[in-house]
């Protein structure tokens, strides 16, 4: 489920208010995504808000409070969103890194 910032960028900058956003939490070699709403944007700052899961930067996904932490933001794709369906409680054993 590989998508590049260009994929990224491009769906959270025309995202509207209450839409589908999916959160990717990879902390501790687990793989987490959590389906939740966009609840504000700040195009002006780049921002985007997540509701219950904070801020993050349109332009890459990234958490805006911790961009080189393990949270950051994917687009909720059939494939992300069936994944997310089938594995609520996530999986271990995951890696973001070849």
């Amino acid at each position: 489920m590989n998508q590049t910032e260009a994929e990224i960028e491009s769906y959270y900058r025309s995202v509207l208010l209450g839409m589908d956003a999916v959160v990717r939490n990879t902390q501790g070699h687990g793989l987490v995504y959590h389906v939740a709403e966009v609840e504000g944007t700040n195009p002006g700052r780049g921002r985007l808000y997540v509701k219950g899961h904070g801020a993050f930067y349109m332009k890459h996904g990234k958490n805006c409070y911790h961009p080189k932490g393990q949270i950051s933001l994917v687009v909720p794709t059939e494939e992300v969103l069936q994944w997310a369906k089938e594995h609520t409680r996530g999986e271990m054993g995951y890696t973001i890194f070849p």
